[in-house]
């Protein structure tokens, strides 16, 4: 399977979230206590990463997931618009909570998150926006239930392409709830612990064989900072990650990471190229504070697009 023909269209399906962010310099023990350094709010959601780290790349994006009629939703709804994600695709629920979590980030980088709960993901088929999807060339599914993501698949132009990257709570519901939606998938980004969870394999290429056998044709396996697994048929490729010269903030850096190889698979790079241009992403975010503070826009990455493929590329207006 070859990344993808020309295509510019991206539909993203999952979950935007405020992410009330505290700075510590270390964790507290059990019982102990940590003076903040810094406490602020951000955008985030693993979806609504995706969905704005695409549309500063400069893709056409559609988001669609579901907020909460709050400032918390609103805060959202501003953010998507200011950088063009197109939100015909959210749904607002009246008199509910968007969700929410809390996340404290140590001197170097590590997270705890704290899922606080609240409206993020479409429940029923019935409200998936059609319109966001017949014409779009990819899907990139994040963290959203089976039965939603099959409308949203269903729905697609015979030859887009889909992109899973469930995230650690849709995989904690384990294989079986997953794989409809496995099998239907082209491209499965996953890290090292969700792997694992799924096959209960603790080799990382043997868990890869697994998965293959699922339905995905191209599957990317990250391994934190050590870099990214790309497995395809009983080929596995080590691809290392980038260098970091300060880490701010891991928050996010899965998300950057899909960003990559979604804009890689639209510009029609090899696999291993997305692989290289996820870590590229990744390494520009975790540089920064914050789920999408960070990301890069589409000039910082040109030139070694350009390098790439020896195409000159405009900037999207």
């Amino acid at each position: 399977m070859s990344p993808l023909k020309a295509g510019r269209m991206v539909a993203v399906l999952g979950a935007a979230t405020v992410d009330w962010t505290a700075r510590v310099r270390d964790f507290p023990p059990i019982d102990g206590i940590a003076f903040v350094e810094q406490y602020q709010a951000f955008t985030g959601g693993s979806g609504g990463n995706v969905a704005e780290g695409l549309m500063r790349l400069g893709f056409d994006v559609s988001f669609l997931g579901k907020l909460g009629e709050d400032e918390g939703g609103r805060m959202l709804q501003r953010a998507f618009q200011e950088v063009g994600v197109n939100t015909r695709g959210i749904r607002i629920e009246k008199g509910g909570r968007s969700a929410a979590c809390f996340i404290a980030v140590d001197g170097k980088g590590q997270r705890a998150i704290y899922a606080l709960g609240g409206v993020a993901l479409l429940e029923t088929p019935e409200e998936v926006c059609v319109d966001c999807l017949v014409h779009s060339d990819l899907l990139y599914i994040a963290d959203a239930f089976p039965a939603v993501s099959l409308t949203a698949i269903d729905n697609l132009p015979e030859k887009a392409r889909v992109v899973f990257g469930p995230g650690g709570l849709m995989v904690s519901a384990g294989y079986e709830y997953l794989r409809p939606v496995l099998e239907k998938t082209d491209v499965l980004i996953l890290n090292q612990v969700e792997a694992k969870h799924l096959t209960n394999e603790e080799n990382m290429e043997k868990a890869g064989m697994e998965l293959l056998s699922c339905g995905p044709k191209i599957i990317f396996l990250t391994l934190g900072a050590k870099g990214v697994i790309v497995a395809q048929n009983d080929s596995f490729i080590f691809i290392p990650a980038e260098d970091v010269p300060e880490v701010a903030d891991t928050t996010g850096a899965g998300d950057a990471f899909s960003t990559g190889v979604v804009a890689g698979m639209l510009e029609g790079l090899g696999w291993e190229d997305c692989a290289r241009l996820g870590c590229k992403i990744a390494a520009c975010k975790i540089g920064h504070m914050g789920s999408r503070v960070g990301l890069p826009d589409r000039k910082i990455i040109m030139p070694w697009l350009d390098a790439r493929t020896g195409k000159a590329r405009k900037v999207k207006s």
